[in-house]
């Protein structure tokens, strides 16, 4: 199975080069810069108990000149647009498009240009950073469930051959009947922990030393668990028992990707995750004061960066 990666990042880089490394065949859709630092250095990956280096073939857009049977999409929900013109070369007939982002209206989105027969679904929960030279890092302790699968729910070989290939290259995955709801699943999650930690600035051992952090942390939860309720997705309290816990947890670093993104002046995922829900709650007349609070605490802060970029 041939794969092609929508660009070189974090999430990319793992995903793309475990499959490498189990023998996939696989290309990175990248920038000059990025493929300019892969032809030096080779694709680095850290993981908690080995080190990956190998070199990789990366493209630009105006180099794709074959068609390929898996596109994996790992960009920011803010570059789907470019994204989507960026691999309209790379797809043909029988391609398929494997989303791993955060939200869920990516999915009209892609559906509405590809078809719905080129579109999966899918979600990730595992945890990559990039260091300051390329390498990329597999974050130790945090969860690893990988789960994708057709919009109808029906299996097919495509959804098989990939798991295969996943798992050869060291990547637990699982083909889901119920790819939909399991990406709102996601998505409660995404929105609550990125509310929180939006909203404190702080890491989760911070949090849990504050005292009223557990009233506060349960609010956002279930806040964030109305809406989706309300969408047809409740989500498990199994999922709610998680983020309590992962926020009560004394000394702990852990930090959502919407943190990092903000202390690093990034712009943010907020507007496609927190924001999505605050939308459908304003739609169906819903009061979720701590999700807009979050949201609007976002937007000052994307048009801050924007302001010092434009200084």
């Amino acid at each position: 199975m041939r794969f092609l990666v929508l660009g070189a990042g974090a999430l990319g880089s793992y995903f793309g080069g475990m499959l490498l490394h189990g023998g996939a065949e696989v290309g990175f859709l990248v920038r000059p810069g990025r493929a300019a630092e892969l032809a030096e250095r080779g694709l680095v990956l850290n993981l908690p108990d080995s080190k990956i280096r190998q070199p990789v073939r990366t493209l630009l857009a105006e180099q794709i000149d074959r068609r390929y049977d898996a596109v994996l999409l790992t960009c920011k929900t803010y570059d789907l647009d470019g994204a989507i013109e960026a691999i309209t070369p790379a797809l043909g007939e029988h391609s398929a498009v494997l989303p791993l982002l955060n939200g869920i209206s990516h999915i009209t989105t892609l559906v509405d240009r590809f078809g719905s027969d080129r579109v999966l679904g899918g979600m990730t929960t595992v945890a990559v950073a990039r260091s300051p030279d390329g390498d990329v890092i597999r974050l130790p302790g945090t969860p690893d469930t990988t789960r994708f699968g057709e919009l109808t729910g029906e299996p097919t070989a495509r959804c098989a051959e990939i798991r295969r290939a996943s798992a050869a290259g060291g990547v637990p995955s699982t083909v889901s009947d119920s790819i939909v709801a399991e990406m709102w699943v996601k998505l409660f999650g995404f929105a609550a922990i990125a509310s929180i930690a939006t909203l404190t600035r702080a890491r989760a051992g911070e949090i849990a030393a504050a005292p009223a952090s557990p009233a506060f942390v349960m609010s956002v939860i279930e806040e964030s668990a109305r809406v989706t309720t309300a969408e047809g997705y409740p989500p498990p309290a199994t999922m709610k028992d998680t983020i309590r816990r992962l926020f009560a947890q004394p000394g702990s670093v852990y930090s959502p990707s919407i943190l990092r993104d903000l202390e690093q002046s990034r712009p943010t995922e907020g507007d496609d995750t927190i924001g999505e829900l605050v939308r459908r709650a304003e739609r169906r007349g819903m009061e979720v004061p701590i999700l807009r609070a979050a949201l609007c605490n976002l937007q000052v802060n994307d048009f801050r960066r924007q302001q010092g970029r434009a200084s």
